[in-house]
């Protein structure tokens, strides 16, 4: 289908109206969406399924910390978004395209809705000891704690629990507004998962979101929840 688009929007059958370079437009813009939402559909089910292995290696967390935010500072600059990153130098076994996958999404997350000239902050720790999580128990082994924190709109208290579920957005106008798919929270938490892994977030409205990922640094450990 995309093929087909391209060729008309070439010019090679013609040359388009206004209004039918338009309706092209839509067009391309409704395919690349569907695109998006079959991949993403067919990455989480194969997943779950457990139809792609984790390819854990040794890996650094200022290194995947770096490739995200390189990933994705196109995007940022044509927002008008600065992205900050204060790195970790910590070494963990894990996935490192999966992470930085996971990381990816949450800084386009981050991006889509930040105001021009706000800032996006990507952080990494070294967590152990008494970590408490916001269920009063605690981790007593190491742990690296990635973080991304936005200045957005914040995400209201009703949709803290479900925004990780399948097609769950703060606003059912944002899969329009904003391309998304309502997946990508979803792939990050069965990413995390099989990471033996915590995501969550902590959000006010109109102050923005924080989103962590916990990861163990040997993946055969798992956090208390």
């Amino acid at each position: 289908m995309m093929g087909s688009l391209d060729l008309l929007g070439s010019g090679q059958l013609g040359t388009l109206t206004n209004r039918g370079q338009n309706v092209l437009n839509i067009a391309i813009t409704n395919t690349e969406r569907l695109i998006r939402l079959v991949n993403d559909i067919l990455d989480l089910e194969r997943m779950k399924s457990g139809k792609i292995a984790m390819e854990i290696v040794k890996c650094n967390g200022a290194d995947l910390l770096k490739q995200a935010a390189e990933a994705m500072e196109s995007m940022a600059e044509k927002s008008q978004v600065k992205l900050i990153v204060n790195p970790v130098n910590v070494e963990l076994w894990a996935d490192p395209d999966r992470i930085v996958q996971t990381l990816t999404n949450l800084l386009g997350n981050g991006i889509k809705f930040s105001e021009a000239g706000s800032t996006i902050w990507i952080s990494g720790e070294l967590v152990s000891g008494e970590w408490g999580l916001e269920s009063g128990k605690s981790i007593k082994t190491p742990y690296i704690l990635f973080s991304v924190k936005d200045r957005g709109r914040g995400i209201p208290s009703d949709k803290i629990q479900i925004i990780f579920d399948r097609f769950q957005q703060v606003d059912a106008s944002d899969s329009r507004q904003k391309g998304g798919t309502g997946l990508g929270l979803a792939i990050c938490r069965n990413i995390v998962e099989q990471h033996h892994g915590k995501i969550w977030v902590e959000s006010v409205v109109g102050e923005g979101s924080t989103f962590y990922v916990l990861l163990p640094l040997v993946p055969c450990q798992k956090p208390h929840a």
